[in-house]
């Protein structure tokens, strides 16, 4: 049986795939969501069935995540929050692109594979709308630049 090894550049173009498109944990303490208080003053309040279905549906959303989280713990262990997510995967996603020897290589990709592992709440988040895209971009820069 003949086992088929990659080039490093294909788990790299794998990891990218795997973490450029993911949707945002809202677990995250340190990468709080910015509010526009400008917008408040056109909220009315006679629309109030329908901010009592949005918020049942934001519930929902959140005890979703919970029951996800958990099952995830029970197989993966403790999960990371969202910025130490992200900034464990630009680490790796910066190494991989120096030029690395394949010892290097090889620690690299088990140092993605626990990341992945500590990360897997962060995978099963999808990012459906562009809403959410660009939400999940906003809040992957701000924990990068709170890195430095």
């Amino acid at each position: 049986m003949k086992i088929i090894q990659f080039p490093p550049l294909f788990y790299l173009l794998l990891f990218g795939v795997l973490f450029s498109c993911k949707n945002e944990d809202k677990s995250c303490t340190s990468c709080n969501q910015e509010v526009n208080v400008n917008n408040a003053d056109s909220i009315e309040t006679n629309n109030s069935l329908e901010q009592s279905i949005s918020e049942s549906k934001v519930e929902k959303k959140s005890v979703e995540q919970v029951e996800n989280l958990k099952k995830i713990e029970k197989k993966y262990g403790e999960q990371w929050d969202f910025c130490t997510c992200v900034i464990a995967n630009d680490s790796i996603n910066k190494a991989f692109s120096k030029n690395v020897s394949d010892k290097n290589a090889e620690k690299l990709m088990a140092r993605w594979e626990y990341v992945e592992i500590k990360c897997k709440e962060f995978l099963t988040q999808p990012n459906t709308t562009p809403e959410e895209r660009a939400l999940h971009e906003k809040k992957v820069k701000k924990c990068l630049r709170n890195k430095r």
